[in-house]
């Protein structure tokens, strides 16, 4: 084998996470499901802007805000890696605790076991990089820290609460290998309440995971259990946080993923079993791309000039949320990330799996079984240290990356 040293101008690099992505993300905005009187009724947002779904109307984040101040729990969505959703999201924190400061933020990303070294990251006692370390935040997965930093710097510098929600991945995969029937008594006892389900809420994951969920009913059944989970635990620390002694009086807000809380069947619903009385406010963003989509009438011209003339904008159902606010959807990620998908092989060596089309590091050669042995002259010992430092990296700067090039299947 054959070192190779790339300098490689960090772009637009993304690790893959091998998730099923819909056909048409847009569609499952227009649903007509959940339990809102709106629910047959569409609307349209350019953006930048928010509606109050029940009137009907637009309003500012601080009007929002004071007429929902009766509210106990925020269940806000996002699109993880959307720079202006987490824009909003602060924004809207922001103005609620302005208006009552006794928050607690629960965060999808972090695990009930986290709370301890979120509240010393909070109160200084330890920095970011012990913070991701201790947490193994880069260990679980490769999510761009960066999108939650904004929201928790705006935590801390407030002066609120913050906890996880989740419990380990390893626990919801093995639900979404062999189901539930698997876990220890214990286990269970995390997810209360899974076992019930609802029938919009499993048409709404099906449709959301596109046509492989349909054409292969078994592996969707391991995925839903998985999802029910999630959204059972996630409503459950919340639940539990509120009610700890010190935290009486506290509104809560919880940042998920818009699945978990579109339509009010994901979180809300499991909050909601467990908590009838618990004024719950969903808050969920729709994409705003930049073109302007066709009249399709190509026999009128009339219509085909008021559409021209028409800005950008998200069409949803106003059964999708209490609120919804319109985004616009980003070309390339704000914060920077990398373009290749690696694993630690037999020899503890990280080895790239994927490398995505029309990046750096396919133009600087980087192909599949290529072996990642250092960055910046900082050898790679794992996928964490990997992701750690890729992640101080921003747009335009340089990044060497230290290979061995896999042999061709020839063997030349």
């Amino acid at each position: 084998m054959k070192c190779k040293h790339l300098g490689l101008g960090l772009m637009a690099i993304i690790f893959l996470s091998g998730s099923f992505l819909p056909a048409d993300e847009s569609a499952l905005d227009r649903l007509p499901i959940g339990s809102s009187p709106q629910r047959l009724e569409l609307a349209a947002l350019e953006a930048g802007r928010a509606m109050d779904t029940a009137s009907g109307r637009e309003t500012a984040v601080s009007d929002l805000v004071r007429s929902h101040l009766d509210k106990d729990v925020y269940i806000i969505g996002e699109t993880h890696d959307s720079y202006a959703c987490h824009a909003w999201q602060n924004e809207f924190i922001s103005t609620l605790a302005g208006n009552h400061p006794q928050l607690v933020v629960g965060f999808e990303f972090f695990c009930r076991e986290d709370d301890p070294a979120l509240a010393q990251y909070l109160d200084g006692t330890i920095s970011e990089s012990e913070l991701l370390e201790r947490t193994g935040w880069y260990r679980r997965g490769a999510q761009n820290f960066a999108y939650t930093r904004m929201v928790l710097e705006t935590v801390r510098k407030l002066g609120l609460k913050a906890v996880g929600l989740n419990v380990p991945r390893e626990l919801i995969r093995r639900v979404a290998k062999g189901g539930t029937a698997g876990l220890s008594a214990a286990e269970k006892a995390l997810f209360p309440g899974v076992e019930r389900g609802d029938p919009q809420h499993e048409f709404f994951i099906r449709a959301t995971l596109g046509d492989f969920a349909v054409q292969v009913p078994m592996w969707f059944r391991g995925i839903y259990a998985a999802q029910k989970c999630w959204d059972s635990v996630m409503a459950e620390s919340m639940r539990r946080a509120l009610a700890r002694p010190g935290l009486r009086g506290h509104k809560g807000v919880i940042i998920a993923g818009s699945a978990h809380v579109a339509y009010g069947l994901g979180i809300p619903w499991r909050y909601r079993r467990f908590d009838g009385r618990a004024r719950i406010l969903t808050l969920v963003p729709v994409m705003v791309t930049a073109e302007k989509k066709e009249s399709g009438d190509e026999d009128s011209p009339m219509v085909s000039a008021l559409a021209g003339q028409l800005k950008p904008a998200a069409v949803f159902s106003r059964g999708l949320a209490d609120v919804v606010f319109a985004v616009p959807a980003e070309k390339k990620p704000y914060f920077a990330e990398a373009g290749f998908s690696g694993r630690m092989n037999a020899e503890g060596t990280c080895e790239v799996e994927r490398v995505s089309e029309g990046t750096p590091a396919a133009a600087a050669g980087l192909k599949k079984g290529d072996l990642i042995l250092a960055v910046d002259g900082v050898p790679v010992k794992s996928l964490e240290g990997l992701r750690l430092l890729l992640a101080r990296k921003n747009w335009g700067d340089e990044l060497d990356l230290d290979i061995r090039k896999a042999l061709p299947l020839n063997g030349e």
